[in-house]
């Protein structure tokens, strides 16, 4: 898998409205440097509309990643379930091209990776712990028994009185 595989060339659109399919799995995050997550199965849908000077992305991504629970560091899957639009403008203006969602008129090639990748990052709980997981379930921490003992000093007791 590379980064190429990600674009999206809406000049090749048979129609005004087009679908495109990807399914990522842990090659996917290796693309990215220093990503957050390194495993997941996730499978996305791009529906693509193309109107007068703007094309309409409507992105549903379906799926899990794969991580460690931040209190007990045990596996667990986290789901992703998400929906989201963006709108990219067309436009011949080399100024507004160095923006993010502005597309050459003559060059109509879209890498939609870091649209996916931050989409992702956004359906992912803050706390990646056991009970945000698909699983659902309580984290398994054993705390150890501490058998202090209450030592009393004598000296304390005897301040003790002098309050009374």
């Amino acid at each position: 898998m590379k980064l190429s595989d990600f674009d999206i060339d809406f000049i090749k659109f048979k129609n005004e409205k087009d679908i495109v399919r990807f399914k990522i799995d842990d090659t996917f995050f290796l693309l990215k440097e220093n990503s957050l997550y390194s495993h997941g199965d996730i499978g996305i849908k791009i529906q693509c509309e193309k109107n007068d000077g703007t094309i309409t992305l409507n992105y549903k991504l379906e799926g899990h990643i794969s991580s460690q629970c931040e209190r007990c560091l045990l596996p667990i899957k986290i789901d992703i379930d998400s929906d989201r639009n963006e709108v990219l403008k067309l436009t011949t203006d080399d100024v507004l091209l160095q923006e993010e969602n502005y597309l050459s008129v003559n060059h109509q090639v879209y890498s939609a990776y870091d649209s996916i990748y931050e989409q992702i990052c956004l359906s992912i709980p803050t706390r990646l712990i056991c009970e945000n997981s698909i699983s659902n379930k309580q984290c398994e921490i054993d705390h150890p028994e501490t058998t202090q003992e209450n030592v009393v000093d004598d000296r304390w007791s005897e301040l003790k009185k002098l309050i009374k």
